[in-house]
């Protein structure tokens, strides 16, 4: 496959209302498109880096100011070499970074849409997704002033929508509080308490005082190096650990699971470098019969229908972040996949699933620029 041309479109999107986790409040949706254009056509991937990220996760502008221009070298280098599939180009790039993995899977998702289109394949299959639809989750965050009446009814509303799963946001003197106003009210679905890493190691003992809840998993408790931690409060807790920000590559996840110190795990491509590094991250989750679930950054219809995809995988056990894109943000350019009672069915047509709303796009982009790789 030979890539002629690379533009990188910054688009101004915005979330409905603030997202609030432990230490971070998230408005603003500012996002990194690339548009590949090879002798087969052009199509689109989406990047995941978005304002105000923490560690490991790049924001648009650090992906602007360096991996981006690393990565599209790589690619020159590679072009030569005669790589030909989407899937073996961008992993002979070698990225070094999550900055540089969230942009390869961008780009990725680009060249895969053009394979998938040229073979009349749908990407559920080419993934490997053996159901024709998978269930999603809701998020409720930490309200502003950690009003307790305001996250019940936030709950309350989540809830009157058909979900499979609940995930809330927690950090240190916001955890029992709304645990209890859930156990009150007999929430029957599961429910993922995340920390955002926001705990000291030191408090396991405020930790091992969540088990009362019965929650499905206590989702990145520490750190995101502290891998030694969590392995250690995974011994102490009957509640299954579970990783997020600590699983920044596919080594990262095999380790997490072979030490013990993951019981769930959130996979969030974008982070991970892509559909084939994903698929690898799942498999060494089934392996380990360690559950897991496709994770997301609040993507447009674009990068949320891959992740949807990648999520009917058999290693996929629990709902994941895959609701409808309209649901949080104040405008889509990619169209999504149809939802219906908690799940989103695949779907069957060749590419990727999604299709581009060329006016909202361009109403939107901040700035672009082209690179050229080929005369």
């Amino acid at each position: 496959m030979r890539i002629e041309e690379v533009e990188v479109v910054v688009v101004g999107l915005e979330l409905r209302t603030p997202i609030r986790s432990a230490g971070l409040v998230q408005r603003d949706k500012t996002t990194l498109f690339v548009k590949v254009t090879t002798e087969a056509g052009s199509s689109w991937g989406e990047c995941t880096a978005y304002p105000g990220a923490r560690a490991p996760d790049p924001t648009p502008e650090e992906v602007e100011q360096g991996a981006l221009d690393a990565l599209v070298r790589r690619l020159v280098e590679t072009c030569d070499s005669g790589v030909e599939s989407a899937l073996d180009l961008v992993a002979a790039c070698s990225p070094d970074s999550v900055g540089a993995q969230s942009v390869a899977a961008a780009l990725e998702m680009a060249l895969l849409d053009l394979e998938l289109l040229a073979a009349r394949r749908s990407l559920a299959d080419a993934v490997g997704a053996t159901r024709g639809e998978v269930e999603t989750g809701l998020l409720v965050g930490i309200p502003e002033g950690r009003d307790l009446g305001r996250f019940v009814e936030e709950v309350e509303r989540a809830l009157e929508t058909p979900t499979r799963r609940l995930r809330i946001k927690i950090e240190p003197g916001w955890d029992r509080l709304p645990l209890e106003a859930l156990r009150e009210r007999d929430v029957e679905v599961p429910v993922l308490a995340d920390a955002n890493g926001s705990y000291d190691v030191r408090e396991r003992a405020s930790l091992r005082a969540l088990d009362a809840f019965g929650l499905r998993c206590l989702e990145q408790p520490f750190a995101p190096h502290e891998l030694e931690a969590h392995r250690r409060l995974a011994d102490e807790l009957a509640t299954p650990v579970g990783l997020d920000e600590s699983l920044w590559s596919v080594e990262r996840v095999r380790e997490a699971v072979r030490t013990g110190a993951c019981g769930v795990a959130c996979l969030k491509p974008g982070r991970l470098g892509g559909v084939a590094a994903t698929i690898e991250a799942a498999a060494a989750c089934g392996s380990a019969a360690v559950d897991c679930f496709v994770g997301g950054f609040f993507e447009s219809g674009l990068g949320r229908s891959v992740n949807a995809a990648l999520a009917g995988r058999p290693e996929c056990t629990l709902p994941g972040d895959l609701g409808d894109p309209a649901n949080y943000l104040v405008a889509n350019p990619f169209r999504y996949l149809p939802t219906d009672g908690g799940t989103v069915g695949l779907s069957g047509a060749p590419g990727l699933g999604s299709s581009l709303v060329v006016e909202l796009l361009e109403s939107r982009t901040l700035r672009s620029r082209r690179v050229r790789l080929r005369p």
